[in-house]
């Protein structure tokens, strides 16, 4: 059975190669497309909330007012065709004063949404500086917790300093008792001694006299 060629191999491998090439970018496309449409109808919804009028490129043109430039073209400057349109004396001062007052009524409009403009804008700024006022306040509030706090440490230190004074103190006054305590103790032990002394010597004086008596009392041989 005879072999395909190579050439034709590298044909069928070129060929699948651009057909997936082209599967690819087509998808891409109809992805493209699809987000397009996605973003149009979204932006369309958004301006209907929104309360804006959608206004585009294509639509400018409806934005416009009517005119023909070839209904106002002049060849013989001198002789005017009567074909040009026209007005009167009277419909121009009417029609003058009714644009007149739409102008004054659109730019006061426009002043207005000026003023909102701005008013929108110092709502901004008193929203922020209300959120700094805020952000102030805790602060404030997290200092004043971190000083109370610290006052009822310091206070705990000065109360423990004060009850170790009084153990010292104490400590100080119980020493100084037991001390006056034992001397009272040994001059009341010498009083004690002393007068044992003093009546061991008055006892011994006493007997010494009853001998002597005694002696006396017997009978010379």
């Amino acid at each position: 059975m005879p072999r395909p060629s190579l050439s034709k191999n590298a044909s069928q491998r070129r060929g699948k190669s651009l057909a997936k090439k082209t599967v690819s970018k087509a998808t891409s496309t109809v992805k493209a497309v699809q987000n397009t449409v996605k973003q149009v109808k979204e932006a369309a919804q958004y301006s209907e909330m929104s309360g804006l009028n959608p206004l585009g490129v294509e639509s400018v043109q409806d934005e416009l007012p009517s005119f023909q430039p070839a209904d106002y073209r002049v060849k013989d400057p001198l002789n005017p065709p009567e074909s040009l349109p026209q007005v009167s004396q009277g419909e121009f001062i009417k029609a003058s004063r009714i644009y007149d007052g739409a102008t004054r009524a659109v730019q006061l409009t426009g002043k207005a949404f000026d003023l909102t403009r701005e008013r929108l804008l110092v709502e901004g700024k008193k929203a922020k500086t209300f959120s700094a006022g805020v952000q102030a306040a805790t602060a404030y509030e997290k200092v004043k917790s971190d000083l109370a706090n610290y006052q009822t440490q310091l206070q705990g230190t000065k109360q423990s300093e004060i009850a170790l004074g009084v153990a010292k103190l104490q400590t100080t006054t119980a020493q100084a008792i037991a001390a006056q305590t034992e001397k009272e103790l040994s001059e009341k032990l010498a009083i004690a001694q002393a007068g044992a002394e003093l009546a061991a010597l008055q006892t011994q004086e006493k007997q010494t006299k009853l001998a002597e008596f005694k002696l006396l009392l017997t009978p010379q041989v």
